[in-house]
């Protein structure tokens, strides 16, 4: 059962979600970072980015091939342990992902576990953020 969040903070939460998938799809690795806590851990395809310039050179290397493109879909947000400063999330994330009129464009669903902290500000960030595969589909170019 979900826990019981603020709605100010189901609507920060939310957001976050919607700026990371934004950020990570135009290549915006500063500001994809800056929704980060400076020491929190990305972890995708089974590695671990720790820290917010970790986390930036890796989704500006992401960007790096101008034919590739991304979009990320998330749903089914699930609110988990919540405190004063700390709440716990999963979501589905879809990402679509195409590197070139040659190539087959990709379809992941993922199965992603996050852990929001309030900055020195009180705002809400990521702390931790698990994308783990769930399932690829290839659809032919």
């Amino acid at each position: 059962m979900d826990a019981l969040v603020a709605k100010c903070d189901q609507l920060e939460i939310e957001a976050l979600l919607s700026n990371f998938t934004w950020h990570a799809d135009r290549g915006d690795g500063a500001a994809l970072a800056a929704l980060f806590l400076p020491d929190a851990v990305l972890t995708v395809g089974g590695v671990a980015l720790l820290g917010r310039d970790a986390i930036a050179a890796d989704c500006n290397k992401r960007s790096e091939n101008p034919a590739r493109k991304t979009r990320h879909i998330w749903s089914n947000l699930r609110f988990g342990q919540a405190g004063d400063d700390t709440i716990t999330t999963t979501i589905v994330q879809q990402t679509f992902e195409h590197n070139g009129a040659d190539q087959p464009t990709q379809l992941r669903l993922n199965d992603v576990t996050d852990t929001f902290r309030r900055n020195e500000a009180g705002a809400w960030r990521f702390a931790s953020r698990l994308i783990k595969r769930e399932m690829a589909l290839s659809f032919p170019a």
